[in-house]
């Protein structure tokens, strides 16, 4: 018996010798395709309409036609060495759970040491799309962004070294830092530490050489 395709197979469900009725045994075992392996994954319709709203708005830049670079984490958080590209979005979404089905493919070599695949079907893989720019995005720690009755704010430092309160609009965290989508401009110093004890027109020294001011950069967004 051939297999039409080249990978792993499963657990045989019948034993060597045992007679193979047409029709009535089933299959007698699986084979799965791993190198390049397929890894589905869904995008919310909040998140789709949000990414539009952004783009409609400059505040993303998407790569041309679309061409993100898939990265995937492991379930033990580790990055996974190779990348790929999405080859299949679903014409529609889900109606029972509002998401929308996208496919990447990515190559799966075997490892190092040659004994077997890295990725192998159904495992759990955190899914990363990278290559869309936020032109002259500001970024901020996320410890500097507050929480109050009216949202989020920060505290900032102005020109005579005092605190003023100043509300922001945030958008997606970037590592230990978060988007800020208003309410800052660039160059303006944002207080990291102790702002739990500020009260506005409280003086502030600033120390070296922790220097998080609000930053402007296009950023790779992932």
């Amino acid at each position: 018996i051939h297999s039409p395709v080249t990978g792993i197979s499963s657990f045989a469900t019948q034993r060597e010798g045992a007679y193979i009725g047409v029709g009535s045994s089933g299959p007698l075992t699986y084979v799965a395709k791993i190198d390049p392996i397929w890894v589905e994954f869904s995008v919310s319709e909040n998140q789709l309409l949000k990414a539009r709203a952004n783009e409609d708005d400059g505040r993303i830049r998407e790569p041309r036609a679309g061409q993100f670079d898939v990265e995937i984490a492991l379930a033990d958080g580790s990055i996974y060495p190779e990348t790929g590209r999405i080859t299949f979005a679903d014409a529609s979404l889900s109606e029972t759970t509002g998401t929308f089905l996208l496919r990447a493919e990515l190559p799966n070599p075997k490892r190092g040491d040659g004994r077997e695949d890295q990725l192998r079907p159904g495992q759990f893989v955190r899914v990363r799309l990278k290559g869309a720019v936020r032109p002259d995005a500001i970024l901020v720690p996320q410890r500097a962004v507050q929480q109050g009755a009216k949202g989020n704010f920060v505290w900032v430092v102005d020109a005579d070294g005092k605190a003023q309160f100043r509300p922001v609009e945030v958008g997606v965290w970037h590592g230990d830092d978060w988007f800020i989508d208003g309410g800052l401009e660039d160059g303006e110093t944002v207080v990291v530490d102790g702002a739990l004890k500020l009260r506005a027109g409280a003086a502030v020294q600033i120390t070296e050489p922790n220097k998080d001011s609000a930053k402007a950069a296009g950023k790779e967004q992932g």
